[in-house]
């Protein structure tokens, strides 16, 4: 009888409080936290743990809890996360967020056993300010309760319906609220048990191992990774168990602000990656020497980058890497750094480090990016919808190729000439005269009529150096290349009578737009294409003649130090140096706060149009549309209006 009398009163509060219930609008720390959560649920744990310490007296501190709670509740971590619930309960009971920290106790009391109190509080409690995972379980236990008990079909499904539906906001819940619920058509409900989602000895294992190497338990460490070796030795955590066996064994250096940089200090890249050995000293230099760098020498062509970078966790203890730049290096660096559980930032532009795993950032500009900054302008400011492509025929030039073609393609547009060059080459008439379809084997009968139409209109006429004129049938040409090839490869269209840049072969030549990438942002490029590679276009995140404020301040402390201007790998490292540090600072000896502290680094401002790190751990970054304009280099502006005629 008491049960039942306590169970109505239950019920009649959670009816109280549910007509009294107040607008709840989650703070930012809410959309991080569960941003996070959707590719690294640990540093999203991490992230919003650390808020809840930082500042005890934060009006976000009770979001912070539920949402700890919560995290912790899909991570399997039933115990920790009933704590936080009850702790957010405890503290705040008059807060709207009570009710919703007690909902997360009744659904984890609910996958063991459904007690009446529990049950009333499933059933009772409102939606507003429940993150949306725990409502897709509540609902989903519910429509379980209600088949069992042979509830009426229609409110069965309704059940399913909102659990469905909550449940999508998370991949992971959202398997398994269908697999609970919903039959092989995924409509028709299906009877299976409440319980919490099957989770394998094997991920258990390293789930342990995680934690126990976190708490410096490194004999622990040690022999569950020799078992999982011995049970699972073709697991795909056999990598990482391997790593962590190694870090333990070696006591697991960390040293806190040490970073390894992986840079080309010899061999043919030898002076870039001394340029940027340079820019990154400058960078820490400037923050006050807070970072303690260790360089390992990527040169040679006998490198192992494998190698180097276990040397510099395992043997230097670095909280972080920074690199590499070369693109038959970041993968294999990035994939040992996800491994190994240390965050990295890479300095290409190539390849796709980010796809090894949550620990890997990328700090420079991805092809793929400006390609489609540079689209953005070409097809929808300009209009323009038939292309050809000229590109060298590398790695690189291949690369661009194929991301500007598929680009074009989804826009609707059409690339109807493609041609490739030697990227060693200096002379570049035969390249262009095929991409004018200057055979004159195959246009003899129109090559003669030039010439008879000339001495027809001038019997002293030279034909002796006439030239078929190129057959132009797109509106722009797309040219990935270093400002110093774009400069020649523009003169060899103009000596084949392309219509580009100022140049104009004949009178109402229709021009030829010339389109590129931030290989062509060097003020040398207008004195070395003249008139060549007037008003051609091409996008960058840096301008050195920017009129910002904090690009003049770093273009005249580098050009202080070095006694030449910065170029665009300079701003991008400076930026990427900027971003690791507060992040290596603020993580200590906790590499997952680094991960953590990274993904939420900000710059105000930067110097390369990037302050942060969006979902896919790119920089976010502002791109510039810059065209050659008389002696320098400049941003695009729309031709101005003719005022009309009186």
């Amino acid at each position: 009888m008491s049960n039942r009398l306590a169970c109505v009163g239950l019920v009649l509060a959670l009816a109280n409080c549910a007509a009294r219930r107040p607008q709840l609008r989650p703070p930012e720390l809410v959309t991080t936290v569960q941003q996070m959560a959707q590719t690294d649920r640990m540093a999203a744990i991490a992230y919003v743990e650390s808020a809840i310490a930082a500042d005890p007296k934060s009006a976000d501190r009770p979001w912070a809890m539920v949402q700890a709670g919560e995290q912790r509740r899909l991570a399997g971590d039933t115990a920790m996360s009933r704590r936080w619930f009850e702790q957010a309960a405890t503290e705040y009971p008059g807060h709207p967020l009570n009710e919703v920290a007690r909902l997360g106790m009744a659904v984890i009391d609910a996958e063991t056993s459904l007690s009446g109190n529990t049950l009333a509080m499933l059933q009772l409690g409102g939606d507003r300010g429940v993150p949306d995972t725990l409502n897709a379980d509540r609902y989903r236990i519910l429509a379980l309760v209600a088949q069992r008990e042979g509830s009426a079909t229609g409110k069965t499904r309704d059940l399913v319906r909102k659990a469905v539906a909550y449940a999508a906001s998370d991949s992971a819940v959202e398997a398994r609220v269908r697999a609970s619920l919903l039959s092989d058509d995924r409509s028709t409900p299906v009877e299976v048990a409440v319980s919490a989602p099957p989770v394998s000895e094997e991920q258990r294992a390293v789930e342990r191992a995680r934690q126990a190497l976190a708490r410096g338990e490194h004999a622990a460490v040690i022999t569950d990774g020799q078992r999982f070796a011995e049970l699972w030795p073709e697991s795909e955590y056999a990598r990482e168990m391997s790593y962590m066996v190694l870090r333990a064994e070696a006591g697991d250096p960390s040293h806190p602000g040490r970073v390894g940089v992986l840079l080309p200090r010899s061999g043919p890249y030898g002076p870039v990656g001394e340029q940027l050995k340079q820019v990154i000293e400058l960078a820490n230099d400037r923050l006050g020497g807070q970072l303690d760098l260790i360089w390992f020498d990527t040169g040679s062509e006998e490198v192992d980058v494998v190698a180097g970078a276990e040397a510099l966790v395992l043997e230097h203890g670095c909280m972080a890497l920074l690199g590499p730049i070369l693109k038959d290096h970041v993968m294999p660096a990035a994939e040992t750094a996800q491994a190994m559980g240390v965050t990295m930032l890479a300095l290409s532009q190539s390849q796709d480090p980010t796809a090894a795993g949550p620990y890997v950032y990328r700090g420079f500009l991805p092809l793929g990016v400006q390609v489609e900054a540079l689209l953005e302008h070409a097809m929808t400011t300009l209009g323009l919808q038939r292309f050809a492509v000229l590109y060298p025929d590398s790695s690189y030039g291949q690369t661009t190729r194929d991301l500007f073609a598929t680009g074009v393609e989804k826009r609707g547009g059409m690339v109807v000439r493609v041609e490739s060059y030697d990227p060693a080459a200096t002379d570049f008439l035969q390249p262009a005269q095929r991409l004018g379809q200057k055979d004159y084997e195959a246009r003899k009968a129109e090559f003669w009529k030039l010439k008879r139409d000339a001495i027809k209109a001038d019997p002293k006429a030279d034909t002796s150096k006439m030239m078929l004129p190129p057959i132009i049938d797109f509106e722009a040409i797309f040219l990935p290349d270093s400002w110093r090839r774009v400069a020649l490869v523009a003169s060899s269209l103009a000596y084949e009578e392309f219509p580009v840049g100022d140049f104009q072969p004949y009178r109402d030549a229709e021009p030829v737009a010339l389109f590129g990438l931030n290989g062509w942002n060097d003020a040398r490029i207008v004195e070395a294409g003249g008139t060549y590679v007037q008003d051609a276009t091409f996008v960058d995140t840096f301008l050195v003649s920017s009129s910002r404020e904090p690009v003049q301040r770093f273009v005249a402390d580098y050009q202080t130090a070095f006694g030449r201007p910065p170029g665009v790998i300079d701003a991008l490292t400076w930026d990427a140096v900027h971003l690791l540090s507060g992040a290596v600072i603020a993580g200590g000896t906790d590499r997952d706060a680094v991960r953590a502290e990274l993904s939420m680094s900000r710059l105000d401002p930067p110097v390369a149009g990037g302050k942060g790190f969006g979902e896919d751990r790119e920089v976010d970054r502002d791109l510039l549309v810059l065209t050659i304009d008389g002696e320098a280099i400049t941003p695009w502006l729309p031709p101005e209006e003719p005022e009309p005629e009186p």
